[in-house]
């Protein structure tokens, strides 16, 4: 990827700080559109996006099998592991 096609590093932390409210559709579409362009773009935060993809997967099939929401802290906890690895 040349220069002049990688995106800027204020676009970059945009579209991490925002992965989640993409995953589950709580962006409005000119967001979601500018996060999906990114991903397109840019390797390191599609790697991102892909791993937060994954957590969110894992979460939802362990929570679907007890019934329960997970609890509140486990966010927090699987997001700093994420981060420090």
């Amino acid at each position: 990827m040349s220069e002049l096609n990688h995106p800027s590093v204020q676009d970059c932390a945009f579209s991490m700080w925002h992965v989640q409210a993409f995953l589950h559709g709580g962006l409005d579409e000119a967001e979601a559109d500018e996060i999906r362009q990114h991903l397109m773009l840019c390797e390191q935060c599609l790697d991102f996006y892909d791993s937060e993809t994954l957590i969110t997967e894992l979460v939802q099939r362990c929570c679907r099998d007890t019934q329960q929401p997970a609890p509140p802290t486990l966010r927090v906890r699987v997001t700093n592991l994420h981060v420090v690895s």
